[in-house]
C-alpha cells in the first residue's frame, strides 16, 4: 500500500479534466488545508507541480485530489 499526505481539497471529475485540475492546483493556497495520511488506490498521478503538490485523479470515485510531495513533516 502507498500512503501519502493528502490534502482535504477535492474536485469533482465531471467538472474538471487533467489540465483544469492542474491549473486550479497552481492557484490554490494549500498551506491553509489540513492533510491526513491516506492509502492511494484506484488513482494515478497526473503531475507534481513546481510547488510540490501532487495532482491525482481517482478513477474509482471520479474526483481529483492533491498530495504533499515536498517530504516536509
Amino acid at each position: 500500500m502507498i500512503y501519502e499526505k493528502v490534502y482535504d481539497a477535492t474536485l469533482e471529475g465531471h467538472s474538471y479534466n487533467n489540465d483544469t485540475a492542474v491549473e486550479w492546483a497552481n492557484g490554490f493556497v494549500f498551506g491553509e488545508c489540513e492533510t491526513s495520511e491516506q492509502n492511494i488506490a484506484h488513482s494515478y498521478c497526473v503531475t507534481v507541480t513546481d510547488e510540490g503538490i501532487g495532482v491525482y485523479y481517482c478513477y474509482g470515485a471520479d474526483h481529483y485530489f492533491f498530495t504533499d510531495e515536498t517530504g516536509d513533516e
